[in-house]
Order: structure tokens, then C-alpha cells, then sequence
């Protein structure tokens, strides 16, 4: 992941905060449809993606990789931990 961007995202608003990935990430399209404080959801068309959220224990939980128009979920529980606030997630192409 480390040749990737990681994008903060609030509201409906992106922002970037490296741009060796805004060429890959501008072809996807990207809507957070759940975050419960442990996990983040983010539903993408545009291409095969998945989801990488940091943590607050400083770790990346990553999702799996979801078809475009589905959802793909990152588990901080997986690493016993919750999501870092504030939120920062980023799609990858698959």
C-alpha cells in the first residue's frame, strides 16, 4: 500500500493528501454507507476495489477486495482496535 495515496475523506468531500494514487483513485466513485467506530464501509463503482482504513492503535485494516457497486468493510476489531478520528480511509483499485 505504500505506493498508494491515502485520502481523507469527510462529508462528501475528498481530499488528497499524496497523489501517487489520484490518477488510479479519480476512476472510482466512493460513498461511506457505514462506519460503527470498529469498521468502515465503503460502497465504489468505477473498478474491482477494496478499503484501507488506519486505525487508532496506528495499524491499516484492510478490506477485501469488493466488485464495483458493493461494499468493501475494514475491520479495526481485527487488530483490537477501533477507527482513528478523525477518520482517515482510502479505496485502492483491485
Amino acid at each position: 500500500m505504500s505506493t498508494f495515496a491515502i485520502l481523507t475523506l469527510a462529508g462528501s468531500g475528498l481530499a488528497v493528501t499524496a497523489n501517487s494514487a489520484s490518477a488510479a483513485a479519480s476512476a472510482l466513485t466512493c460513498a461511506k454507507v457505514f462506519d460503527d467506530g470498529n469498521t468502515l464501509g465503503l460502497k465504489c463503482t468505477g473498478s474491482p476495489f477494496f478499503v484501507a482504513a488506519r486505525c487508532k492503535n496506528g495499524t491499516t485494516a484492510q478490506g477485501a477486495v469488493a466488485a464495483s457497486g458493493t461494499t468493501s468493510y475494514a475491520y479495526c476489531t481485527s487488530y483490537n482496535s477501533s477507527l482513528a478520528s478523525p477518520r482517515v480511509y482510502s479505496p485502492y483499485q483491485a
